[in-house]
């Protein structure tokens, strides 16, 4: 897939997003763009229903407005709707139970997904309100959802 630069001057986030294709309404697992760096959040398990991409659009001289991607404190309306994720950014994400970064939480590397949070290891499912982007690809310091060991 070619990467098309699109000049979008003074558009709004949500109609570049709109431009772009993004949506919460129900897209197949493998129809979400894994050309960007994203945490993908699913509403159930198995990468199933609703989808939730975290990024943003910020404006670029070159390019118009350009992906890149975003924390979010507040997941305001996907807050405590996630059974599935996937991590297609080149750094790690923390998923937190509470907004604003508190109480339990876990870290998501790159490459790895989650297809049942509601699994006995982690009993996450729907509780998922804030996320994180780290600044490495280590979980260093956050617990983990897979072992390395």
């Amino acid at each position: 897939m070619s990467r098309i630069s699109v000049r979008l001057g003074l558009a709004t986030v949500a109609s570049a997003m709109a431009v772009l294709g993004v949506s919460a309404v129900a897209t197949p697992a493998h129809a979400v763009d894994d050309e960007w760096e994203t945490l993908v959040l699913r509403e159930h398990a198995g990468y199933e229903g609703r989808v939730h991409v975290l990024y943003t659009m910020v404006p670029h001289d070159i390019y118009g407005w350009v992906r890149v991607p975003a924390s979010d404190p507040d997941l305001s309306t996907f807050s405590d709707k996630t059974s599935s994720l996937t991590n297609n950014d080149r750094m790690a994400w923390v998923v937190y139970d509470d907004k604003q970064y508190r109480d339990r939480h876990y870290c998501i590397r790159p490459g790895e997904t989650v297809p049942n949070l509601s699994s006995s290891r982690w009993k996450f499912n729907d509780k998922i309100s804030s996320v994180k982007r780290l600044d490495t690809a280590s979980c260093a310091g956050y617990p983990a959802f897979y072992s390395t060991s």
